[in-house]
């Protein structure tokens, strides 16, 4: 197969790896040194002009890529910064929107950034870094993700498949010598992770029984709980959700949790997921207790149209735009979802400008991360739930004090959780200082 390779975000996954493949090549990489953006050689150079290009690529440290062709998926590790500490970030194993390679790329650049952020406003000696394991077309993802459910556990068919995909994703993070360190994110699980920790160390979210902190959804949930009840507690001085509707785009691991929490503080619900059965979980919540306060839309268009107070977006990033700001009827946007602004830079003031307030994600899904973070050092439950608190009122990086700041400066939370989170990304690692940068040097 031949392709042109002057455009390389342009080509599929599929043909991306043909591309390696006619290059004799089974990995690479873009790396930022002092003399600017450069990669590995042959289309890896060309990728390096081409991401060099991308507004998202904010001076990231290195993107790293293999093609497994043992399992036909492209691993890729994206590192933005590792000034505070090895950058870290979860792994999602996904195909739709990735059709393109620029998908992907664009997917990771945007997703490690916003570690960075995370993980610099959460106060932890991390970096910001993002993996993605991309099949290379949709049949063999589907191979990959086939599963039942069992007890609302997945329960997967083709179980050597995934454990031989793990264990060689997990081996070639390995290889980055701990530049970057795993966890679990869309699609992947703690058991995943399991695997993972069978040939390489630098993995978190393991499952309890070898000392993990497993799935961290239900923390991320009721910090972003935490994140919404300190904004209506600000602006109308309420402390619940009486009388308040909340819009949920995808009431899975995390908006599933998310809704309890809402419909137990008297809230009401509009709600909708591409997998039906998670929307009559929540219909049926509590025995059908709540069941006159649940509203399940069955078109997605519906949900950005939903009369309500507060649109929780807790599905994929990127969905909050021109076209779908301007269809809001809310007060304010509070939700888990990872990058929700398709445009960093611009559409938080597309809000601002419609009078809605929007409460940045990095700021407040950070639970996910801090739940995780201390494993090495082993984890107190009592810990999280300091930090739940926290979300709320700290006095340094609560919701509350971050809501103060912008009235104090006239400011939107989006510029006020930026500016710190940029402040205290610049802090170096108290004991290993910007090692990191020398991990990627010893990798290349």
């Amino acid at each position: 197969m031949r392709m042109e390779t002057n455009n390389v975000l342009g080509v599929s996954p599929e043909e991306f790896a043909q591309l390696m493949k006619n290059e004799g090549v089974e990995r690479g990489y873009v790396v930022t040194g002092e003399n600017g953006i450069s990669g590995s050689g042959g289309i890896f150079n060309t990728l390096a002009g081409e991401i060099a290009k991308l507004k998202d690529y904010r001076h990231h440290e290195g993107v790293f890529i293999k093609f497994d062709a043992e399992t036909k998926c492209l691993f890729m590790a994206f590192v933005h910064s590792t000034v505070r500490g090895q950058a870290q970030g979860g792994t999602r194993l996904k195909y739709r929107d990735y059709e393109k390679i620029s998908g992907a790329i664009e997917d990771g650049l945007r997703l490690s950034k916003g570690m960075t952020d995370k993980n610099s406003i959460s106060g932890l000696w991390w970096g910001g870094g993002k993996a993605i394991i991309c099949p290379v077309n949709a049949a063999e993802f589907n191979k990959i993700d086939a599963h039942a459910r069992v007890g609302g556990k997945k329960v997967f068919t083709d179980s050597a498949l995934r454990t031989t995909l793990f264990k060689n994703y997990g081996q070639f993070i390995a290889s980055l010598n701990g530049a970057y360190i795993a966890a679990e994110d869309m699609n992947t699980t703690p058991e995943d992770m399991q695997t993972i920790l069978s040939v390489c160390r630098y993995v978190t979210c393991l499952p309890a029984i070898v000392g993990g902190s497993s799935n961290p959804s239900r923390w991320t949930a009721e910090g972003v709980f935490n994140a919404l009840k300190a904004t209506i507690k600000h602006f109308e001085n309420k402390d619940d959700l009486s009388g308040k509707t909340v819009a949920i785009q995808g009431v899975g691991s995390v908006g599933g949790p998310l809704a309890e929490f809402v419909l137990k503080s008297g809230g009401s619900l509009v709600i909708f997921d591409y997998d039906p059965a998670a929307c009559i979980n929540i219909k049926e919540y509590g025995n059908n207790a709540y069941t006159d306060k649940v509203t399940i839309v069955q078109n997605v268009e519906d949900i950005y149209t939903a009369e309500c107070d507060v649109f929780a977006p807790c599905a994929i990033g990127g969905i909050l735009s021109a076209e779908t700001i301007a269809k809001l009827k809310c007060k304010y946007v509070v939700g888990a979802a990872n990058n929700q602004l398709k445009d960093f830079d611009e559409d938080y003031k597309l809000l601002r400008d419609r009078g809605i307030v929007y409460l940045p994600d990095f700021f407040i899904n950070r639970l996910g991360i801090i739940n995780c973070a201390n494993e090495q050092y082993g984890r107190l439950e009592n810990d999280l739930k300091k930090e739940v608190d926290k979300i709320y009122n700290d006095p340094i990086n609560g919701t509350l004090s971050l809501l103060a700041a912008c009235k104090d400066e006239g400011k939107t939370p989006q510029e006020i959780a930026l500016q710190w989170a940029t402040e205290w990304g610049q802090i170096p690692h108290p004991i290993w200082g910007h090692r990191g940068i020398e991990l990627i040097r010893s990798i290349i």
